[in-house]
């Protein structure tokens, strides 16, 4: 059994926010929470969907993170509107084609799309999908209108990855490396305490993240 070093006293604490969706590259997310753990001070909650659930087990998340809910599943969840305010960012990842559409259109399908509602903050989206779908106009209509909301929608990189449909690798929307996720979490969790902490990360922040960690 692995235990975490005891946080020290003086390290602020930040309270991160995972919405897992259901692509298959969910299956790396173990990876990513772990990477994310590097944060100082950082605790971790995680919101699955049902879908991704179905894909990687929860029990399996709970070995990383700190709490995980579930779509469909008795959690004694503290309920969307708490899990809001307790976060101090909301990271979707990965993100599908379906989410971005709920959360551009203001739809509260599941525990992760009604919790991003009730979410004040700038949300940071990591999309995942086919590289088709990617490139649909109307997917691009939703990143649009969630960019002019004031969430930051991390262009996705380009890989060959496993479809599950086809059982074959295809061109896909990828998701950035776990250290490149968690850089850009710190980046955008230092500006938006420097803004004050709520609120959208105002354009001109936006424009000092780390080129890295960056588009």
């Amino acid at each position: 059994m692995t235990t975490r070093p005891a946080e020290r006293q003086d390290e602020p604490e930040t309270r991160l926010l995972i919405g897992v969706c259901g692509a298959a590259n969910v299956m790396n997310l173990p990876a990513y929470l772990h990477a994310l753990r590097a944060l100082p001070g950082c605790r971790i909650r995680v919101i699955m969907t049902a879908s991704a659930a179905s894909i990687l087990p929860a029990t399996t998340v709970r070995l990383v993170a700190d709490e995980v809910y579930c779509d469909g599943v008795h959690n004694a969840d503290p309920g969307h509107v708490q899990l809001a305010r307790w976060a101090d960012q909301f990271i979707l990842l990965p993100a599908t084609a379906h989410l971005l559409g709920q959360a551009a259109n203001g739809l509260a399908g599941n525990l992760v799309a009604t919790t991003l509602l009730a979410y004040d903050d700038a949300a940071i989206f990591f999309p995942s999908m086919n590289g088709r779908m990617w490139k649909q106009p109307s997917v691009q209509r939703n990143v649009e209108r969630l960019r002019a909301d004031g969430h930051e929608v991390v262009e996705p990189e380009p890989a060959q990855c496993w479809e599950v449909a086809s059982a074959s690798f295809q061109q896909a929307a990828g998701l950035p490396t776990p250290r490149v996720v968690a850089q850009m979490a710190g980046v955008f969790g230092m500006l938006a305490r420097r803004a004050g902490g709520a609120g959208r990360i105002p354009d001109e922040a936006l424009g000092e993240r780390d080129v890295d960690a960056g588009r």
